[in-house]
Parts: C-alpha cells; structure tokens; sequence
C-alpha cells in the first residue's frame, strides 16, 4: 500500500477513478482503502456527501469526534442536501424486524430473544394506540428496552461469527445501532411518530425535520464552507435549513446566457391540481406537446408529475398520433438503461422526437444536453410533493415555527425541481430552446416570487396562441 500511494502521488495530479483502479490493480490492494489512503496528501477531494455529513459514514480521518481542520467545503447542488440530510439523521424501528430476528435466533440465545420479546410487546402496545399516524412526546420506555436488547445483541453477534442468516440479523444490528444513535441526536428540530407504513409494518421513526444544527456541527470541523447550487430559491428557505442562520452570506450570479436565446412560456389554460386531473385535461397537455414539439425539429424533455401522470397522456398521445416520435422513463431503470436513453438524445433524426420523463427524477437534473442535443424542456405541473405522512409533518412543523408550512413543505421543494428541470435545456452560450410551465399556477404571486431573476421575460400563452409564440422565437434563427 506504502509503495502504491508513493508512486501515485508523484507520478499523477488529478487522481481519478480509472487511475485508482488502475494503480489498486497493479498492485494487488483494495481500491477503496488505496483511495482513502492517498486522499491524506491531496489538496482537495470530491466526494458524495455522506463522506462529510453521515453519522454513519463520514471519514472517520477527517472527521472524527472533537476533530477539526482546515478544510474549506464546497459543496455543489445545495438544493439536494436539504433531503439528503433529512434521511442521514432519521432513522425508523420496525416491529416485524424485532420478530423476525426473534424467530432466527429463538434456539440461539433464550435470554437475547427474552429482550427482543420485550422491545416487541412494547411495540405492539404502541401499535394498539396508533390510529393512522401518531405523534409522540418521547419514547423513553423503548428506548431502554431496546438499549438493552441491544448490548446483548453486540456480545451475541461478537460470540457467533457464523449461524444461518446471520446477514439479515446483522443488517438489523446495524438498524438498532443507528436508531439509538439518531435517539441521542433528538431535539426540538426532530418529531417522533408511529405508523402503519405502505408494506403494513408498524414504524417508529425518529424524523428529522430540520437537519441545520446537525449539519453545522459537521461544518464547524472546518473554517468555511460554500453551498452553491443554479436552484437555491428562495435563499431564506435554504438559510433556515441548512445554516439555521439567516444572516449568512448570500450572492445571486445572474446567468451568463442571454435571455433571447431562450423563450419561456406559461400556459393559462391548463392545470395538474388533482381535481382537474382528467381525460379531457390530458388531452389539453397533449395539445401543447404535439405543438411544441411540432414547431421545430429537435430534442425534447417532457416533465410529468407522476408515472400515473405520465402514462394517461401517452396514452392520448398514441392514439392520437402513432407517427409521433417519443420514448418514455422506466421505474427503476439500471446504469446500462438510463445510458441508452440519454444515447437517443445523440441521433440527429429527420422527425422531432420528445422523451417522456419524471419531474424530480433521474433526468430532471445532473445531465448534460448542450447544444441540438436538447432544444426544449415541457413541464407539467407545479413539482408539489405528493401528500404523504412526512410532508404534512413537515408543514405542521413549520407553521408551528411560524413559518409557512405549506411553502416549506411544498411549494419550495416543488419550485425546486421545476427550476432543475427547466435548467436542461440552456447548457452553453450557444444553446437556444424553449421552456413551457404548463400550469396556471405559475401565474400566481406565490409561485411568481420564486421565479428566477432570468424569468421576468416570460409570455403567457394558451392553446390558441402558443404557436405564433414559438413560430416567432424560432424564426429568428432560420
């Protein structure tokens, strides 16, 4: 290891993954540990931000506690540690687990499943009292019959190094580990609630509402840090969740490109509100499509709120138009496939085509479409998360605080992603494309405040008029 780490700091600069792998293969080590071994000599490291934030992750070399140094953090697309943190510092027990590692260990250890047996009855009396969702005070009563059980489980897992599914007891150590570590973790930023969760299992979830104390913490390890990102609106709201402190430095750079390359366009007669959700209000989101996509030959994006959203208007648009050239986003896609769907973007072909996509998805941001690769992004609705237990805790949090829950909870996350999505398309100086916002919404002062400086130029359009706008951006550039 000595000798690789010497070679490999004096013979390269930039040191990257391929030269890692290839320097680790050379001479027979673990890359990863190669990896962590050169980094004490680099003079800075790109990594994913667990390696900095995670309790159960972070460089233990770096970070470890009590540890600070001068390290400066730059931390790139900001907008997506707020949900990123959320899920490092939460953490949920559930009571199915207890059982099952109940049953695997039944002829093991008597007196471990005895403990298990008592984390259960607990459990399942805290199942008996939850109708729905539950908010709880504290939990101080499993939480040491869990302590507990969980010291037996660390001396039985020491002591048997090999049974028959040890792995899954394993994975549950790891879960008890990290759940009484996120339990000394909670304050006021955090709310504590049971469930029946999406599979029927019953939960308790330590959730972090407010990730900003825990994050600073981390910070604070070293001089300074950065947060960038082309979606940090609006700035308070990143302030308050990220530092906690609205006082910190703030610099909006305007964009570099110029705005007449690009047109933007809000369509006024049409939504994506749930009550509007139908055939009749597919078809008018078909309309814009085939119209957009119909005026100039190109590559398209089309953004939908959901999978269910997005399939009712393909459906539409197959029976209306076969000839039409288009692909769709799978759930779930692997590596190989979500290369092969951005290769179709590299074909110059003699149609328009338009690829179907997932606001908020893979494809909504971290892609590189310059120039005729991509000259227009379509997006169907406002980007609000859908209702679900966390974000009406959220909300419920936030107006607690006296802020607006439904902003911080909804429409900000939701502007987020629309912005991300519509960032697509103007990659270079030289990049000319549309963006149509198709909801009524965006017409509104709430969703207009969080428009980016750049977006004061937009038209608003309907079915009618949408094509002599597109008709006059693109005749420009004939």
């Amino acid at each position: 290891m000595n000798d690789a780490v010497y070679e490999i700091i004096h013979r390269e600069s930039g040191i990257d993954r391929e030269t890692i792998l290839s320097y680790a293969e050379q001479y027979k080590i673990c890359p990863f540990e190669f990896c962590l071994d050169i980094s004490n000599w680099m003079d800075g490291i790109i990594c994913d931000y667990n390696y900095v934030f995670d309790p159960n992750v972070r460089l233990k070399r770096y970070f470890s506690d009590n540890v600070s140094g001068d390290y400066l953090f730059l931390i790139d697309e900001a907008h997506n540690l707020v949900s990123r943190a959320r899920e490092m510092y939460s953490e949920v027990l559930i009571k199915e687990e207890v059982l099952l590692v109940k049953r695997i260990l039944k002829d093991r250890s008597p007196s471990l499943c005895r403990l298990l047996d008592r984390c259960n009855k607990i459990l399942l009396e805290m199942k008996r009292e939850c109708e729905g969702v539950q908010i709880l005070p504290e939990i101080n009563h499993l939480i040491l019959a869990v302590t507990a059980m969980f010291t037996a489980l660390q001396k039985f897992m020491d002591e048997n190094l090999e049974f028959q599914d040890r792995d899954l007891v394993l994975d549950f150590y790891f879960r008890i580990r990290n759940f009484l570590y996120i339990y000394e973790l909670v304050d006021e930023n955090y709310q504590i609630y049971t469930e029946m969760d999406r599979e029927g299992q019953f939960a308790v979830r330590l959730f972090c509402v407010n990730p900003s104390g825990n994050l600073v913490n981390c910070l604070k390890q070293g001089n300074a840090a950065v947060f960038f990102s082309a979606t940090l609106l609006p700035v308070n709201y990143y302030k308050e969740l990220l530092s906690g402190n609205k006082e910190d430095y703030a610099v909006y750079a305007r964009s570099p490109f110029k705005q007449e390359n690009r047109l933007l366009l809000v369509a006024g007669d049409v939504s994506s509100r749930y009550s509007r959700r139908s055939r009749s209000e597919y078809g008018k989101i078909v309309d814009y499509v085939e119209t957009i996509v119909g005026a100039k030959k190109g590559n398209y994006m089309v953004f939908f709120p959901s999978y269910q959203y997005m399939r009712e208007a393909a459906a539409i648009l197959e029976e209306r138009n076969p000839e039409f050239l288009w692909t769709v986003q799978k759930s779930g896609m692997r590596e190989e496939e979500r290369e092969e769907f951005l290769r179709q973007f590299e074909v110059e072909g003699d149609k328009a085509f338009a690829a179907f996509c997932v606001m908020g998805g893979l494809f909504s941001e971290g892609i590189d479409l310059k120039e005729e690769r991509l000259i227009g992004a379509i997006l169907v609705g406002t980007g609000l998360p859908m209702v679900c237990t966390e974000q009406e805790i959220l909300k419920e949090y936030f107006d607690k605080n006296k802020q607006n829950g439904f902003h911080f909870a909804y429409q900000y996350p939701g502007m987020n992603k629309v912005m991300q999505a519509a960032g697509r398309v103007i990659r270079t100086i030289d990049d000319k494309g549309i963006i149509a916002l198709l909801d009524e919404r965006f017409l509104e002062r709430d969703y207009q405040a969080m428009f980016p400086i750049e977006w004061d130029d937009y038209k608003i359009v309907n079915r009618r008029t949408v094509k002599g706008a597109l008709e006059g951006f693109w005749s420009q550039y004939m």
